[in-house]
């Protein structure tokens, strides 16, 4: 996951926003152990870990789908609220934590800046 993201960095020059940590990790290995626990099995099988893998993904590519869209949204040196933004993006169904972490994680790589009044 962490080479697909440098790759990305690298096609399009720019600071991903999918990193993986160890609590990602984590959450790979109780997903399928909760599947298999479900199924009444011994043990998680790939089945289970392939379905915990497609769940991560799907959250992936709904944290890139807000940047591109704040991207598209708003010209550069634009102001906006940070409480306007997350407001936009749950009238369209985006859940509120994703847009703020996608908001983070543009901060972090100096993509939008925070402007104090």
């Amino acid at each position: 996951m962490r080479s697909g993201a440098r790759q990305h960095e690298r096609d399009c020059k720019c600071c991903s926003i999918i990193p993986i940590t160890v609590r990602h990790l984590e959450v790979v290995v109780r997903i399928p152990e909760a599947l298999s626990k479900m199924r009444l099995q011994p043990f998680a099988t790939e089945a289970e870990v392939e379905e915990a893998l497609r769940l991560f993904q799907k959250d992936q590519e709904m944290l890139s789908r807000i940047e591109k869209q704040l991207k598209r949204r708003f010209a550069i040196g634009s102001q906006v609220s940070e409480h306007s933004i997350i407001q936009g993006f749950t009238k369209q169904k985006y859940p509120e934590h994703a847009t703020h972490k996608v908001l983070q994680l543009m901060l972090q790589c100096s993509k939008v800046l925070y402007h104090l009044k």
